[in-house]
């Protein structure tokens, strides 16, 4: 008998067994619903929002050595300095405090020694800088009559990684007689640059932005006083050639175009639908609107929300004026013909 019997086998019969095996195993691990999701087409992928919440535990012990080249930029004045601190803090200990992105204060008027102490206070080991905003940036440009606009703000007042470029948390209704021309202005703006805006045929978010029905702006926008957007987009030629033609106009004086609208529908002009993000993870509140990830969503890890409507919150998400529904329905629409067009040549 042989010292080592198995080495008398013949080797087909074990190599058979491990092919078997391995097989076996790796189906196993490919059916595993996250392994089959991530092995999808990138086609069909979308599902960015799959719960992440921060290890914060092995960050503590293991700070991160690479981050995104950001900053944070808020727009505030100095008799907001109390709330704006209550924010910082609040973003400290949930996010900041683990990646240290500096922040960018700005301002119309100088701010005070007062609210910068209270700034460093809110986030000690932050690096900030505080900026003025120029006169000339803000205020009447040479083409504006101020007697005209002065009139015409009465009138109003009368009246009442994934390739993602912009986000936002909250979308809604624009108030109509704030931007009576704007809409048609944009159009003129499209046509005159040959940019398709047609609900049709263009690969556009610009579509998102029509009422159907009539054609006209159906007034859903993106709330700017919370987004996070690549500055490439901001400087490119096309925003910058967009803002100046609407800047000729006046009307951002004559009536009152905001920055939210104005950003809004430039993306509409210069993004696809899927180079926008929905933080639906994010707890965020402006004034009384509020917006929270759903317990069905099972998105979100450390928010603070209150629940449903009262005097202090409002469940913006199930306001009157909200475009959620609208949002949701664009992108469903959007992947439909993203998935036809992949069928088409497969």
């Amino acid at each position: 008998m042989p010292a080592f019997p198995i080495l008398s086998f013949s080797r087909k019969p074990i190599l058979l067994l491990i092919f078997i095996i391995v097989f076996v195993f790796l189906y196993h691990i490919a059916s595993h619903p996250k392994v089959s999701k991530s092995l999808q087409s990138v086609a069909f992928y979308n599902n960015y929002d799959e719960r992440a919440c921060l290890p914060q535990l092995l960050l503590d012990k293991a700070p991160p050595t690479k981050k995104a080249k950001a900053a944070m930029v808020i727009l505030v004045r100095n008799k907001e300095q109390q709330a704006i601190a209550e924010t910082i803090v609040n973003f400290e200990d949930k996010f900041n405090k683990n990646f240290n992105y500096p922040y960018v204060f700005l301002n119309e008027q100088p701010f005070t020694d007062e609210f910068k102490q209270a700034m460093k206070h809110a986030a000690p080991k932050a690096d900030m800088k505080f900026g003025l905003v120029p006169e000339s940036h803000w205020s009447y440009p040479p083409w504006v009559d101020p007697n005209l606009a002065a009139e015409a703000r009465k009138t109003m007042a009368l009246n009442n990684k994934h390739e993602k470029k912009y986000g936002f948390v909250v979308t809604l209704l624009e108030l109509r007689e704030t931007i009576p021309t704007l809409w048609k202005t944009v159009e003129e703006y499209a046509k005159s640059r040959k940019i398709d805006v047609s609900s049709e045929t263009s690969s556009l978010l610009f579509p998102y932005f029509r009422n159907p029905e009539t054609g006209d702006f159906n007034l859903c926008h993106f709330w700017s006083n919370f987004e996070i957007a690549s500055l490439d987009f901001w400087r490119s030629p096309q925003y910058r050639d967009f803002f100046n033609y609407l800047d000729q106009t006046g009307n951002f004086f004559y009536e009152r175009w905001g920055d939210a609208p104005v950003h809004s529908l430039a993306a509409g002009l210069f993004l696809k639908t899927e180079e926008i993000h929905y933080f639906q993870d994010f707890g965020y509140q402006h004034d009384l609107y509020r917006h929270c990830p759903t317990k069905q969503s099972g998105l979100g890890c450390r928010c603070e929300c209150p629940e449903g409507t009262n005097e202090k919150s409002i469940d913006h998400d199930r306001y009157y004026d909200t475009c959620l529904p609208v949002w949701l329905q664009h992108v469903k629409r959007e992947e439909e013909k993203k998935k036809a067009n992949w069928n088409i040549w497969t």
